[in-house]
Formats: C-alpha cells, structure tokens, sequence
C-alpha cells in the first residue's frame, strides 16, 4: 500500500476514533490488515505542510471557488497540557482562555464559499530560538521564542493563496491582525481586506490633519451604531473606512466592535455583513479540535507533530465536504459515527456473553 493511500486511512481513522490517535489504533482500526509500523512511517517519512495540504485540498477548492469568497485569518491554541516542551509545544498566550496555556499555536489561511470552508493553508508558531527571560519575581531563566511573528506567518499564508490563485474578495481577520505592515501589505497587494481593530488606534479626520499629526483614539470619534467614516490610521499613507458595531454575544451579553476596511464605498452595515462571515472560524477551530482529533495524537517531535496537524485539517475537510453532501453539521456526523460504534461494541459485547455461557 503507498503512502497517499495510508495517510488516506489515517485522515478517516482520526475522523472516527474518539481517544488518542495512535499508529497501533490505526492498525487496530483495519484489523492489523496493516502494521502500526507503516503508519508511523508514513506519518514521519516527509514533511506535510502547507503545500502539501493545499495539493490535497485543491481538489475541493477549484469547483466551487469564486470572486465572492473570503480568505480568513485566525489562530487558536490546540492544548496539550501533558506534552513535553519542545519547538511545537510551548506557552503560549490563549485569547479564548485570557491566560497562558501550553500548546501549539496553530495560524489557519481558510477560504470559504457560501457555506463551505476549507484550510488552504496553515503555519505553526515554532519556538526554536533559545533566548533568556526575566519572570514577574525578576528572576533569569531560559526560554524559547520564535524566529517569525504571527504576523509575518499570516503574510507569508497570504502570500501562498496569492500565488495558488486562490480566488477571493476580502481577507478577513480580527484585530490581531491589523497591525500597519498588515494593513500596507494587503492594500499594496491590491487585496481588500476587513479587520477587527482596537478602539485606542490612533486616526485623523483627513489628510491635513494627518499630514500635521493631529491625531485622536478611534473610540473618540464617537461612532454611532453602523455608522462608517473615511478616516486616515497613523503610519497608514492611504484613506480607510472605519466602522461601529454592537452586536450581543451568546450569552445574552452586549459586544462591541470596530473595523476597518481599504473598500471606501461599503457602507457599515455592508462591512459589518462580510465580517461575520469570518465567525465560521470560531466553527472551524472547535470541529478541528473535536472531531478531528488535532489535539490526540502522543507524537513526540516537531516533523510528527506538525505532520499529525496538517493530516487533521485534511480530516476537517472531509468532513466539511459530508457536511455539504449529507445536510449535516459536523457534530451530527461525528455523532452518527459514535452511535454506529456503540452499537457495534453492544453487539460484540453480547457474542463474548453468548461465548462465556456456551462454555460454563
């Protein structure tokens, strides 16, 4: 059996196993038809990144892609508290969580056409610098950082769609992502784009007032709901939308929001729609996790470790394409999958019953 058609295996196996995704439990999956040994192999013969993830998911992408869909930019932390420290696996701070939790950070490039979205790229923040820290009692200790921000991995996914052909309007993303060398490098890259942005960014009414650096904080300007006004962001040489938005969360809480946009003719409400596409991501990073077994396998170094995540974006895309195959969300697939299992170990069950009395 060749190494596509195992790794093909392994992607269903992390598909439907609800534990830890192992090479022995890849074997046990196929009734040891095929050795652990061979999926450990396959899993560590090459590096799988995001060229190859593309390679494979650009059998989804090209026929259904078209100029109305949006690339979305997000990271999550996949927690692995248990792990060993190394390159992968290290502190890192969780915006969901408001604190630090060991893990890996995972950057995804996702691009989604009406209800489909599929990762057509993916970076891993690696800590493989060794560097000296101070902690918060002022004490020396060593560490680990990484030679490349988020930021510049987001370019450089930006970069990759760009280059792929990958059609698509806008490139959405929150407000980690709207630092200035983001801003000047999608709009130089003809690339419109929708940001979440901080309320304390500093913006000028008008080119004048730019030009003589009268400057005040975007949450100043005393936004109405949906209100959108062409504004000028410091050390941005271009004009920019920005605009207001209360939403309620669902908790039942109130939210706010302000984004900006290169697309001076939308109006806050057009802006604030595009954006919430971008809330597929929040549905993406928990199927990835949930039903994808991203965060399962016990593999030990960085080649395993960020090849057992490009395998598990892959297994999101298989069931994102059942999802619009069967009508149903990725959950309800999952839990079809569960339900066939228990079903199948009651019957087990009750032949090793049968067995033990046939003997006494």
């Amino acid at each position: 059996m060749n190494r596509t058609e195992l790794l093909d295996i392994y992607t269903d196996y992390l598909i439907v196993q609800n534990s830890q995704a192992t090479a022995t439990g890849c074997s046990d999956l196929v009734n040891n038809k095929i050795k652990h040994d061979s999926f450990t192999r396959a899993l560590s013969a090459e590096q799988y990144g995001s060229k190859y993830l593309w390679e494979e998911n650009k059998k989804i992408v090209r026929p259904i892609e078209n100029d109305d869909g949006v690339l979305i930019l997000d990271n999550s932390i996949v927690h692995k508290i248990y792990g060993a420290i190394n390159e992968v696996i290290n502190y890192h701070y969780d915006h969901a969580e408001g604190k630090v939790i060991k893990g890996m950070n995972l950057l995804t490039a996702l691009v989604q056409y009406k209800d489909t979205t599929i990762p057509v790229g993916f970076e891993m923040l690696i800590k493989d610098q060794i560097c000296v820290k101070t902690n918060n009692l002022g004490k020396v200790k060593m560490g680990r950082k990484s030679r490349y921000t988020l930021n510049e991995l987001a370019r450089k996914l930006v970069k990759q769609a760009d280059f792929n052909q990958i059609k698509f309007r806008y490139i959405l993303g929150d407000s980690w992502f709207s630092s200035k060398e983001n801003i000047c490098f999608f709009n130089k890259n003809k690339r419109n784009f929708i940001l979440g942005i901080p309320s304390n960014r500093l913006v000028a009414l008008s080119f004048k007032d730019a030009k003589t650096g009268n400057y005040d904080n975007l949450k100043n300007l005393g936004l109405k709901d949906g209100e959108a006004r062409k504004v000028y962001l410091k050390d941005i040489p271009f004009p920019v939308v920005v605009t207001y938005k209360v939403f309620k969360n669902e908790d039942g809480s109130q939210g706010e929001l302000h984004l900006v946009t290169n697309e001076l003719t939308l109006s806050g409400d057009q802006i604030y729609d595009i954006y919430q596409k971008r809330w597929s991501i929040e549905t993406y990073h928990r199927s990835l996790k949930q039903n994808a077994s991203v965060g399962k396998s016990p593999t030990k170094v960085k080649r395993t470790q960020t090849n057992h995540v490009c395998l598990a974006l892959l297994a999101y895309s298989k069931l994102e394409q059942l999802k619009v195959s069967t009508d149903n969300n990725h959950d309800a697939i999952k839990r079809q999958l569960l339900i066939a299992a228990n079903q199948a170990s009651y019957q087990e069950l009750q032949k090793i019953r049968a067995q033990v009395k046939m003997v006494a």
